[in-house]
């Protein structure tokens, strides 16, 4: 059973940026429980600057982060955490559009740029807001078992759960963001000819460059090797398969692997699951 208990530095209700009003209790009168949970939630930057800058808060979350079983933050809330001290060399997560800036103002903290949520100890960060209920039926699971986190998962109507390495966006999409024009035309060949058992030699033929040339331009363009680039474009595809509802073994041919358990490694390895689980969590 959780009691969840809203706590900004004076209560009274709070309109929130969507224009809701939540009513909460001052921290000068709430003490969090040994077994409780603290989370801080993310904001638009000038309330989240005007929060961190908040001296009565940024106490009582040092105070509440040494006495409690768990703390963490959800989206941009990992800047009060880091105001706060609480976050020093551990290993953290925010949002994809923030992660420079948390690194940049918190040099010791490991800011992982890609998972959805990080556990470190009794430290919990997540990305976006949709990730915070990932990390959420995590700590469900840890509290209560995968049972009850199941259970909780389908009353909510969302996926069972989501590892908290998968990634915050799709590389592919990155790859293409990146790209700009000088590879996009490339980019789409291969996005359309994933089915073919395409090699390195294949794109720079289609790239009009000798292969040893185009290696090397295309990961300097790209950052990344060509060979490297293929599989994260097999992997995105076969997601997009997975998610509706094909087999993983046609899965596994539609995106170019000629044999099943190469495509089951390469993908688990990739993604952190199987793509069975993958299959499970997302298709139907």
């Amino acid at each position: 059973m959780y009691e969840a208990v809203t706590v900004p530095p004076d209560d009274g209700l709070v309109r929130s940026w969507s224009g809701f009003e939540v009513n909460t209790a001052s921290c000068a009168v709430v003490t969090p429980a040994m077994h409780g949970t603290v989370l801080a939630v993310g904001g638009v930057e000038d309330v989240i600057a005007a929060a961190c800058g908040n001296e009565v808060l940024m106490s009582w979350l040092r105070k509440a982060s040494e006495s409690v079983a768990r703390v963490g933050s959800v989206c941009t809330g990992a800047f009060l955490l880091g105001s706060a001290g609480i976050i020093g060399k551990k290993h953290v997560a925010t949002h994809c559009m923030a992660v420079d800036v948390l690194a940049d103002l918190y040099e010791d903290a490991e800011v992982d740029s890609g998972s959805i949520y990080v556990n470190d100890g009794n430290l919990w960060t997540s990305a976006g807001v949709t990730s915070g209920i990932d990390m959420a039926l995590a700590m469900v699971e840890e509290d209560h078992g995968p049972d009850i986190k199941a259970r909780v998962a389908k009353v909510l109507v969302v996926y069972a759960h989501r590892p908290g390495n998968q990634s915050q966006f799709s590389d592919v999409l990155s790859a293409q963001m990146v790209s700009a024009r000088r590879f996009s035309d490339l980019v789409d060949w291969v996005l359309s000819n994933l089915n073919r058992q395409l090699r390195v030699e294949d794109l720079a033929i289609q790239a009009g460059m000798s292969e040893r040339t185009f290696v090397r331009k295309f990961r300097a363009h790209m950052g990344q090797t060509p060979s490297r680039f293929l599989e994260l474009a097999r992997i995105e595809c076969a997601k997009v398969f997975l998610q509706a509802d094909a087999p993983v073994k046609a899965v596994a041919y539609a995106v170019g692997f000629r044999f099943e358990a190469g495509f089951r490694t390469v993908f688990e390895n990739r993604i952190g699951i199987s793509p069975s689980l993958y299959w499970e969590m997302h298709a139907h």
